[in-house]
């Protein structure tokens, strides 16, 4: 191993390509039509976000939140 070589999972600090693999995504998310959204959550949010992680409703935040947008999406579609 050298030591530029990761390890346990440590994130490599000669990691020169980060910026590039970042701006890759967000070009990729914007062909298909999306878009990055950064949000404030107070701690009450982030203390039932993380209720809905424990209980299994999504494996991360991201999961979570799409989860929840879908479900309430399909609720507001059977009442219009």
């Amino acid at each position: 191993m050298t030591d530029r070589d990761t390890t346990a999972g440590k994130k490599d600090p000669y990691d020169r390509t980060s910026s590039k693999r970042a701006a890759s995504h967000l070009e990729r998310l914007a062909g298909a039509g999306g878009k990055r959204l950064p949000i404030d959550l107070g701690a009450e949010h982030l203390a039932k976000l993380e209720d809905l992680k424990t209980a299994g409703y999504g494996a991360t935040a991201a999961n979570v939140i799409r989860k929840a947008i879908e479900e309430a999406h399909a609720r507001l579609k059977a009442i219009l």
